[in-house]
């Protein structure tokens, strides 16, 4: 078979008369023998030999990769990366755009390396030895042993070991998925980049029998920890975050991000990529074109990022929090730094900006961000009730995305640009940026 272009899960496809099979880590450029795993519509298979290795073909450099469910595109120059992020852009949104304008730029990113900040994993047992890590390919909840990470901050993948000793030296059961017994699920780690500081959540099913004998173990083995917390998840899901008490230290880390001081809870709040987020935020800046007499709101702030990212370009930014921690939480960040232009609420978007309408406020620019699922019409139609001239989509999901950008042209904006940012690098994940102006 030869392979011609990828995915979204970053496999490799060739066609095959009237169908297009999928192959996990095959490269455009390639041609291999191909051995069929799956029929049906969807096709998938496996190389069995590769005849032609691609041209863009690079050395993984994780010893986990192939088996790790984490990574897909190791073995993929950076700069191959980011073409075929670009090309799925533009493949995906190209019913939705439908001839209604739209340039797709050239997707950017920052340093392909040691790139994350935050870390999560679960913890199983293997022959009697505890083992924390990812899980492996396939969606399975086998766990890798991880014992290097090249995408994490080194800083994390000692985090996972200091896990892993504290709680075989505690002795503590490892929770079985298969019956639901057991103590001890998974951990989380976060890191700051610029700052060193640390913290590390430990998971559970149910609470700890000794929390002071945790926090010892823990302490002696990470020397820049400021956080430690246990999160309590006793329901029978993959989720890890539960109840969550602080043990020791800050519930936060603070870090320098994009040039603005944040604090940084267990949540994730904030992509997991310091590095490029400055390219993620300029985007959406320049999606709302700022002339420094704007008022821009944020319908999906989390704990204030973008709000506090654009207050130094605009008149005004409001930010329209899911709830009222993350509300008190983007207030914290705003006078952490100063900032006396942003003003938050929370409570559904498009009932926000009904309020804000009815005070007879403009809204010049609103930026969306689907988590999940897609941003409901009315923020849309509220928009445009409102004035606003531009709408800008920030999404981690294409799929979400389409769905936005339809919603967005149903209430009168039309697209102009749409930008890929590469925030998660060695994946097939895809972040973009779309601005939308009002007809």
């Amino acid at each position: 078979m030869s392979f011609r272009s990828l995915n979204l899960d970053g496999a490799g496809v060739a066609v095959a008369g009237p169908l297009r099979v999928a192959v996990p880590f095959a490269l455009p450029g390639e041609e291999a023998i191909v051995e069929i795993t799956r029929g049906g519509r969807r096709p998938e298979g496996k190389i069995v030999s590769l005849v032609r290795k691609s041209a863009h073909a690079a050395v993984p450099q994780c010893r986990h990769f192939g088996v790790c469910g984490g990574c897909q595109w190791q073995h993929l120059s950076y700069d191959a990366q980011l073409e075929h992020k670009t090309r799925l852009v533009r493949a995906h949104l190209e019913d939705v755009l439908q001839g209604a304008g739209g340039v797709v730029r050239e997707a950017v990113g920052a340093a392909p390396w040691e790139y994350r900040n935050r870390v999560q994993a679960a913890f199983a047992l293997r022959r009697d030895k505890v083992v924390v890590g990812y899980h492996t390919l396939g969606g399975d909840l086998r766990v890798i042993n991880v014992q290097e990470c090249p995408i994490q901050h080194g800083d994390n993948v000692h985090l996972l070991r200091a896990a892993r000793d504290a709680v075989t030296e505690l002795g503590w059961p490892i929770y079985d998925h298969d019956t639901g017994r057991g103590l001890v699920r998974g951990v989380i780690g976060q890191v700051g980049m610029h700052s060193g500081e640390a913290m590390l959540v430990l998971c559970t099913g149910s609470e700890v029998p000794d929390r002071m004998a945790l926090v010892r173990a823990v302490r002696d083995r990470v020397l820049n920890l400021t956080s430690l917390l246990l999160s309590v998840q006793p329901a029978h899901t993959s989720e890890l975050l539960g109840s969550i008490r602080l043990l020791w230290g800050r519930a936060y880390i603070e870090d320098e991000i994009a040039r603005l001081q944040l604090r940084l809870y267990a949540t994730p709040a904030v992509p997991p990529n310091p590095r490029a987020l400055p390219l993620w935020l300029e985007a959406i800046s320049r999606g709302i074109a700022p002339d420094g007499t704007q008022t821009v709101a944020d319908a999906a702030c989390e704990e204030g990022l973008v709000p506090l990212a654009l207050a130094s370009r605009v008149a005004r930014v409001i930010g329209i929090a899911p709830d009222r921690e993350a509300m008190h939480r983007a207030w914290e960040n705003a006078r952490l730094n100063g900032i006396t232009n942003c003003v938050f609420y929370t409570r559904a978007p498009a009932g926000v900006l009904v309020k804000l309408r009815a005070r007879g406020e403009r809204i010049d620019a609103i930026v969306v961000s689907p988590r999940g699922r897609p941003t409901a019409a009315e923020v849309f139609q509220e928009a445009a009730a409102s004035g606003a001239r531009r709408v800008v989509c920030a999404a981690h999901s294409l799929t979400l995305l389409a769905q936005d950008v339809m919603a967005a042209q149903a209430a009168g904006f039309r697209p102009i640009e749409i930008q890929p940012v590469d925030l998660l690098p060695q994946t097939s994940r895809i972040h973009c940026v779309v601005t939308l102006e009002r007809r």
